[in-house]
């Protein structure tokens, strides 16, 4: 957790991508069991973690499960307005059901974001990227519009790519 970055930050871009990639089996269940109430557990839990003056209202969160197909689903997590440089706007998270050799985990889960870039020269200040399981974030794209259609829309054709490869 970084103490210098906002609340925005370390929930969206630390705090929820490690928690989903590491117990993806019990972020869905607790996600579909109490929908808003288990995110902001989540939001004052870090808050918690940080000093006063970085705590935030979770006003704007919420979050919607579309299921993709039988065995696939997407999260989309609406964050409340980025304030900040490097905040989210949205969280996507593609949960498929584990898989298993002897002990090993395999992975299936992936997470995107779409960030505040105060850095980007194209007209809507944003960038897409990838979430990896330690919460580090990989660039794809910039100046995306930031409207939640407009990011769905950008992580199905990603994954759409991702599965056409792996044919």
């Amino acid at each position: 957790m970084e103490k210098n970055k906002s609340l925005h930050y370390n929930f969206g871009m630390e705090a929820l991508p490690v928690l989903f990639h590491s117990q993806t089996n019990q972020f869905m269940k607790y996600l579909e069991k109490d929908g808003v109430k288990f995110l902001q557990f989540w939001w004052n839990h870090v808050g918690d973690r940080l000093p006063q003056e970085k705590r935030l209202s979770s006003g704007g969160l919420s979050y919607e499960v579309e299921q993709l197909d039988a065995k696939t689903k997407l999260v989309v997590i609406t964050l409340p307005t980025p304030k900040e440089n490097e905040e989210p706007y949205f969280l996507g998270f593609i949960a498929k059901p584990e898989r298993r050799f002897l002990w090993i985990r395999l992975p299936t889960t992936t997470a995107f974001a779409l960030i505040r870039d105060d850095s980007c020269k194209e007209e809507h200040k944003t960038s897409f990227g990838y979430l990896t399981p330690s919460g580090n974030y990989r660039l794809r794209g910039v100046g995306l519009n930031p409207t939640k259609q407009d990011f769905k829309r950008i992580v199905k054709s990603k994954i759409q790519t991702k599965k056409a490869w792996w044919k």
